[in-house]
């Protein structure tokens, strides 16, 4: 059963001691998530989470949005209408996701095929929005370019965020709570049992994110950090870890992982159950004494973990952060080192 919270309404007089005090429990029901055109639920008092992308990239517009919805003290909506049925004016630009953010919406009021951008992306200017989806009178902040945005602040509610949001400051202040939510959400019993090992076992973590980033197009934009680039990341941690020297792959591409690292020696390379959810595997990878990153948005949240935890942990990011030369300054923390990533 998934259990949704509602927070206390803006205007009401009162702030509430702290984020958790906005929200009051309730229960949503149980039953399978229909596509059907349900009537739109009204979103004006609060701030809307527009999600899209994978895990990382929704962790990220949910930070944004639920800083914003804290600061106005009003409701966060988590909308994950996208994932059941795209705009059909909207061209998709990214490979298809699913909604990835479970266990972590107790945090605001999780909206599917009830919200006002169900099948009417916020990317429509408001005279051609969906008639009936109550959403020409909603207002939408987009992110102008990728990094920080000091304008965002200035949204009021009843404002959709519309963007990646892919900076710890567009969170900052609420950026301890958020931790805690990552690292005490509940886990199923398989990925429980998957995790305990990592978290008595030293090792340094590499991330070697491969997968949609070896598409042409794809890689045309994110860039892929290489081989040559985690050996060098690798041969650095080493050196500042000791006397830990055991490296533990994490990889959507296991096989090619394997055989571009296997020559590094006191090498383990992790097999992830089927099933297992981002959040788990964000949580396994913070669990290293060091930390090789790609330029990835999972690779980031792990990272962010592991420096949360352990703030003299050392962590390696590649440079540049994206195909186009930008260098990620907004996104990478100061503590943590570069190289280049060819």
């Amino acid at each position: 059963m998934l259990s949704r919270e509602i927070p206390a309404r803006c205007g009401q007089g009162v702030r509430p001691e702290g984020v958790e005090s906005q929200f009051q429990r309730i229960r949503a029901s149980s039953a399978p998530r229909k596509q059907s055109m349900t009537s739109a639920r009204d979103i004006s008092d609060g701030i809307c989470a527009y999600l899209q992308g994978g895990f990382g990239n929704q962790l990220f517009i949910l930070a944004a949005a639920w800083q914003q919805a804290d600061r106005l003290s009003c409701p966060l909506y988590i909308d994950a209408s996208r994932f059941l049925a795209g705009d059909p004016l909207e061209r998709a630009k990214e490979t298809p996701r699913d909604y990835e953010l479970s266990g972590l919406e107790g945090r605001g009021i999780l909206i599917e095929a009830d919200s006002p951008w169900y099948r009417n992306s916020p990317r429509r200017p408001a005279v051609i929005r969906r008639t009936g989806r109550s959403s020409r009178h909603l207002k939408v902040w987009r992110q102008p370019t990728f990094g920080y945005h000091e304008e965002v602040n200035l949204v009021t509610p009843g404002t959709t965020l519309l963007g990646y949001f892919q900076s710890p400051r567009y969170f900052d202040r609420v950026a301890e709570q958020l931790a805690t939510t990552l690292e005490e959400a509940v886990l199923s019993d398989e990925e429980s049992r998957w995790l305990r090992p990592f978290e008595h076992e030293a090792a340094i973590t590499a991330h070697v994110r491969r997968g949609d980033y070896l598409n042409p197009q794809t890689a045309l934009h994110h860039g892929i950090a290489s081989g040559a680039y985690f050996t060098r990341a690798i041969a650095t941690l080493r050196a500042l870890a000791a006397p830990t020297s055991h490296i533990r792959v994490f990889s959507d591409s296991p096989e090619m992982a394997r055989r571009e690292l296997s020559h590094l020696g006191d090498v383990s390379f992790v097999d992830e159950p089927s099933n297992l959810r981002g959040l788990a595997t964000i949580r396994a990878m913070s669990r290293g004494t060091a930390f090789a990153m790609s330029n990835s948005s999972f690779s980031w949240w792990a990272a962010w973990l592991l420096t949360r935890r352990k703030p003299t942990a050392p962590v390696v990011a590649p440079r540049p952060w994206r195909a186009d030369g930008q260098s990620g300054h907004d996104q990478l923390l100061p503590e943590w080192l570069t190289l280049d990533a060819r």
